[in-house]
């Protein structure tokens, strides 16, 4: 076998060259747990006599970033915080069923499987972005008037 391109170890991202000669940098950073959708980390390096030289640099932060996210200080997932609130907070008995029927509700089916380190600004838009299109969708029905 000869050594080709395919001998040697692929780096993590990409670097794509665009036609004003900046260069796109994109890694990939796992799954959005609400919208199930691919989650990249992007950012543009302005063209210039070093840009690979750059491109590499963030390249390398990028993936710095999404391999700092991926070790926990904890591996509790969202809901065992809530959990544990819920029975030891000292709360009336109908504010304690209206939290649970709130986070089983809202909170445990779209985040509470995911572990507290996984949630960053981008999942918290998610999630505040599905809570607003489910009040909008509840305050249409005619139910709900």
């Amino acid at each position: 076998m000869g050594t080709g391109a395919r001998s040697s170890k692929r780096k993590p991202g990409e670097i794509e060259k665009l036609p004003s000669g900046a260069r796109r940098v994109k890694v990939y950073a796992g799954i959005d747990p609400i919208s199930k959708k691919r989650l990249y980390l992007r950012e543009t390096v302005p063209a210039g006599p070093n840009v690979d030289r750059e491109a590499e640099k963030v390249r390398t932060r990028l993936l710095s970033e999404v391999y700092e996210r991926r070790h926990p200080r904890t591996d509790a997932t969202v809901a065992q915080p809530i959990d544990r609130h819920l029975a030891d907070a000292r709360l009336g008995i109908k504010t304690r069923i209206n939290y649970r029927s709130q986070a089983d509700k809202h909170i445990v089916p779209c985040i509470g499987r995911e572990k507290i380190r996984a949630v960053d600004a981008t999942i918290t838009d998610s999630f505040y972005a599905e809570l607003r299109r489910c009040r909008r969708s509840s305050l249409a029905s005619p139910l709900a008037r």
